[in-house]
């Protein structure tokens, strides 16, 4: 496209500078309103301007416009880390602010002959939207939590989208000569209404799908809410006859029996408040909390109780939601299965902020037998203690690779009475 500029000095810096700040605020406005981790963002922003610039002005611009969309896709996964439903939804979304800038300054051959003024254009929408979404406080959140039928089906369409402008530009830009500008505004603007049809069902397809997990986890809690009142109901109800058990005991004077007794009833009152803590009130994200009923009712059935403590805000964890699953599901799994052989079957899970080092823990213990297990070897894939090893050690492997796409989550496993994990958050 080198040629296009005319080869002027001005118009090429003016070019690359206008590059620059489109590439910076397109970044910026994908981020925020994806509300995507800013980590990666300079390396991206540094590594896309390098290759971006290159390409416009030493590649004929057929090149250039498929370049500029798989770079895009290649350089969103590898630094802003995005899922593919994710990913192919900004891409998309740049694309269409893209068309709509050339619609906007479109004379027939303006593409080809002043591309600065599409360049110009595209950054005032893009600074617009930034502005908008700061004002306003709107964003697109594709959550973790998603039926995985939704995220393929977001995936899908989004990239047969993508590939549906790549394949219209570059038969537009190859026959530009030939076109009327009535004819390219026309297929232009249906193109636009198509693409924002599109997001508006993927918003609400994603919608439905966060409406159906809340109801999900609303029933859940309310048949939870149902079991605890049923047990106060039913503690009231025998709370004279215990109070006459109590005071047998005391008239007896048998005080091993008065504190058998005791001790039965403060564990059902426990058990009555531990079951008052797994609701959405306490466990404020929806993901984590379906995985804990799950896993909570996997436990009943093998006669293993899990006792919770939840002290912070799961939703202000810095991790993924998505890796954060991956990683409690493999541990509690990991706490039952040692639980099954040991006459102590009860698995603590504390949520806790430590203040002093500026950080969130997730402490995990619970009884086992293998008291011989070396713990800076339960990491290697496929170390096992069982003598299936073709089935087992794997899990800890894998938290070990989410572990490390995530430099602010570290674990540390120790052993004493009780088998600790302990997976701390900064």
């Amino acid at each position: 496209m080198l040629n296009k500029l005319k080869n002027n000095p001005i118009n090429i810096a003016l070019f690359i500078l206008l590059n620059l700040i489109n590439i910076f605020l397109e970044n910026r406005m994908i981020i925020k309103i994806f509300q995507i981790h800013q980590k990666g963002e300079l390396k991206l922003f540094i590594v896309q301007s390098i290759l971006k610039i290159i390409i416009s002005l030493f590649l004929p611009i057929q090149i250039y416009i498929s370049l500029d969309i798989l770079i895009k896709l290649f350089l969103y996964k590898i630094f802003l880390k995005i899922k593919s439903e994710k990913l192919f939804l900004a891409v998309l979304f740049c694309e269409i602010i893209k068309t709509i800038s050339e619609i906007i300054f479109f004379v027939k051959n303006t593409y080809i002959n002043n591309i600065n003024l599409v360049y110009v254009t595209e950054i005032i929408i893009n600074l617009a939207i930034i502005l908008f979404i700061k004002h306003k406080k709107v964003s697109i959140i594709v959550k973790e939590c998603l039926d995985e039928k939704i995220k393929n089906k977001i995936t899908i369409i989004s990239l047969s989208s993508i590939i549906l402008i790549f394949i219209s530009k570059i038969k537009i830009i190859g026959d530009l000569e030939n076109i009327s500008i009535y004819t390219y505004l026309l297929f232009s603007l249906m193109q636009i209404a198509y693409l924002v049809n599109f997001i508006r069902s993927i918003l609400s397809m994603i919608n439905q799908s966060e409406t159906r997990i809340l109801i999900e986890n609303l029933e859940e809690t309310n048949k939870r809410l149902q079991e605890n009142y049923d047990s106060v109901r039913a503690f009231k109800h025998d709370f004279n006859n215990i109070m006459q058990g109590l005071g047998g005991y005391i008239r007896a004077k048998d005080f091993n029996g008065l504190n058998k007794m005791y001790n039965s009833i403060i564990s059902e009152c426990q058990e009555i408040n531990e079951k008052q803590s797994i609701n959405n009130d306490i466990i404020s994200n929806p993901a984590i909390l379906n995985l804990i009923n799950n896993k909570i009712k996997e436990a009943e059935k093998k006669s293993i109780k899990i006792k919770l403590e939840v002290y912070i805000d799961l939703n202000t964890l810095k991790v993924p939601t998505y890796d954060l699953c991956r990683i409690l599901g493999i541990l509690i799994d990991n706490a039952i299965e040692a639980c099954l052989g040991c006459e102590t079957k009860v698995i603590s899970i504390k949520f806790l902020r430590d203040k002093y080092n500026n950080r969130n823990l997730i402490i995990i213990e619970n009884p086992y037998k293998n008291y011989l297990i070396d713990v800076k070897k339960i990491y290697e894939k496929g170390f096992s203690s069982k003598k299936d090893k073709i089935s087992h050690g794997l899990g800890l492997w894998k938290v070990k690779q989410i572990l490390s796409k995530n430099k602010n989550i570290q674990i540390y496993t120790s052993r004493d009475k009780l088998f600790k994990q302990q997976l701390e958050i900064y």
